[in-house]
This record gives structure tokens, C-alpha cells and sequence, in this order.
């Protein structure tokens, strides 16, 4: 009974199973993506308990993985997507893909970085300092990449820029109150359990959403995925076999890599739900993002078995 426990409470089972849970019950999904943004504000909050500041003295410590988790995540991975989502969606009637798109590369980096990177024995300093500082960065980048890209006509700053208080700003002021002595160790005994089963929550009506598009719109389905495996396993493979061949550690190319393939698709969604309600179409981005995500995770582990790599 345990072992039975241990694997429906197993990270891949509740993702496949919340992508599956999407598909069965479609539109149905809609009053989650209504609370999306709670949601994952209350995920957030719980993931960055384990940050603190701290971490960050002397700041010196910090510019080197900072930089470098800019330059991946929002420059290659983030221009490579939005140039290759502009050829193939960039004129009617496929723009709401690529507005998907680009709200997918206005994402800060995705929180399952951490866990992947530890699991795969990368480097945390570099993981921890990168996602949490690229959350707060993502609070000038992500609105400065969609006013240049699509202009404020299709989003308001202001709402944009809420959803970002709402997402970063208040959940880690939340969580500077849960790291208190007297509360960490219960926090942490329930911290896992509410990231998954709240990343459960969001991806739901992600796919739930999108699950009409992804049965009877095939087209968008595979030019999407093509640009997505291009961005994550062509880039993100080519990578890592380049800066092995040039000699950097190890676990650096493993929390790198992973910080270069990651955007947060929960982010990306729940800026689709509140902007684009009525256009399921902008979150199919995301949703397929949700599936390849973790399907890269588990490539990457059997990647970094071969020897010599």
C-alpha cells in the first residue's frame, strides 16, 4: 500500500495524470483556469520558502549565474521561439499562436528547475540563484519582451504587471513569513506535496482548455511542437555537447542546460487565461510546453548516462 502511495504521489504521475485529466474533461476545466493565477500564486509561495537572500552575499556570488540564466533562457531560448514562431504563425489566421508563443518566451524560468537539477546532480547555487532572481527580473523583462514584440494593444500593463505582483512580489513576501523557526519544519513536511498537486491544479485547465484545439487543429499542434523540440532538444542537446567539448564542469552544463530548456508554461498560461479568456488558442503554446518539459527531463537523465558525456 506504500509503494502505491509513493507512486501516485510521484511527480511524472501527477503531471501525466493532470495532463491526462485535462484532455477528459476539456471546456469543463474552465473555472480552474478562472483561479488559475491563486493557484499558482499559493505554488509559488511554498517553492520559494527554501530561498533566502542570504544566498545572495556578497553579490558577486550572484552576477555570473544571473547572467548567464538571462542570456539562456531569455535571449536563446526566448528569441529562438519568437523568430521561429513568427515564420510559421505570424499572420492570420494563426497569430493567437504566436501571441502563445510569446508569452511562453516572456515566462521567467520554471521552478522545476530545482528539482530536476538536483535529481541530476547539477549545480544548485546556479539553479536556485537563477530561477528566483529571473522571477524577480521577469518583473521589468517579461512586460518589456511583450510591449516590443506585440505592442499594448493586446495587453494591458497594468493588468500585466498585477498578474506579476501576484505571481512573484507577494508570494515571496508571503514566504519570508514561513521560513520563521517555529514554522519551517511543518511548511517543509507539506512543501512538495502542495507544488505538485498545485502545478496539478494549473496544468488541468492548460490542457483542459486546449484539448479541442489539440484533436481537431493538427497544423498549429505540430508546427508549435516543432518549434519547441527545436528550441529544447536541438538547441538544448547541442548545447550542452559544445560547452562539455569546451571543458565546463559538469554540473554546471546540467543546471545550464536545463535553465536553457525551462519556461514557465504555468506562468504562460495563467497570462492567457486572464488576457485571452475568450482564445484558447494562446495557451496551446504552453500546454504543449507542459508535455515536452517533462519528456525532456526524463531524455536528458538517460542523455547524461552515455559516457564521455
Amino acid at each position: 500500500m506504500r509503494r502505491v502511495l509513493q507512486i501516485l504521489n510521484h511527480r511524472d504521475f501527477i503531471l501525466t495524470l493532470a495532463l491526462v485529466t485535462g484532455f477528459v474533461i476539456g471546456d469543463h476545466s474552465r473555472f480552474l483556469a478562472e483561479i488559475s493565477v491563486y493557484i499558482l500564486g499559493v505554488v509559488m509561495i511554498f517553492a520559494t520558502t527554501g530561498f533566502s537572500f542570504g544566498n545572495w552575499w556578497p553579490v558577486k556570488k550572484v552576477l555570473k549565474p544571473v547572467g548567464w540564466s538571462v542570456l539562456l533562457n531569455y535571449v536563446v531560448f526566448g528569441l529562438t521561439i519568437v523568430l521561429c514562431g513568427w515564420f510559421v504563425f505570424g499572420t492570420e489566421p494563426y497569430f493567437p499562436y504566436f501571441i502563445g508563443i510569446v508569452l511562453l518566451a516572456a515566462a521567467p524560468p520554471g521552478p522545476s528547475i530545482i528539482p530536476f537539477s538536483t535529481m541530476l546532480q547539477g549545480d544548485d547555487h546556479f539553479s536556485v540563484t537563477g530561477v528566483f532572481a529571473l522571477q524577480l527580473l521577469a518583473m521589468v523583462l517579461a512586460p518589456l519582451i511583450l510591449f516590443l514584440v506585440l505592442g499594448m494593444e493586446l495587453i494591458n500593463p497594468f493588468g500585466f504587471f498585477e498578474i506579476m505582483v501576484k505571481l512573484v512580489l507577494i508570494p515571496l513576501a508571503v514566504s519570508r513569513v514561513l521560513r520563521h523557526p517555529k514554522l519551517v519544519k511543518p511548511v517543509n513536511s507539506m512543501r512538495d506535496n502542495v507544488i505538485k498537486w498545485g502545478f496539478f491544479l494549473v496544468i488541468v485547465p492548460i490542457t483542459g482548455m486546449s484539448a479541442e484545439i489539440f484533436f481537431s487543429e493538427p497544423i498549429p499542434l505540430i508546427g508549435i511542437s516543432a518549434i519547441l523540440i527545436f528550441a529544447m532538444y536541438g538547441i538544448g542537446f547541442g548545447y550542452h555537447i559544445v560547452m562539455n567539448k569546451l571543458g565546463y564542469p559538469r554540473p554546471f552544463l546540467v543546471s545550464s542546460t536545463l535553465m536553457l530548456t525551462t519556461k514557465s508554461s504555468a506562468f504562460a498560461a495563467v497570462v492567457a487565461f486572464t488576457f485571452f479568456a475568450g482564445n484558447p488558442e494562446v495557451a496551446l503554446p504552453a500546454a504543449v510546453t507542459s508535455v515536452l518539459v517533462t519528456v525532456f527531463a526524463i531524455v536528458y537523465s538517460r542523455f547524461l548516462k552515455i559516457p564521455g558525456l
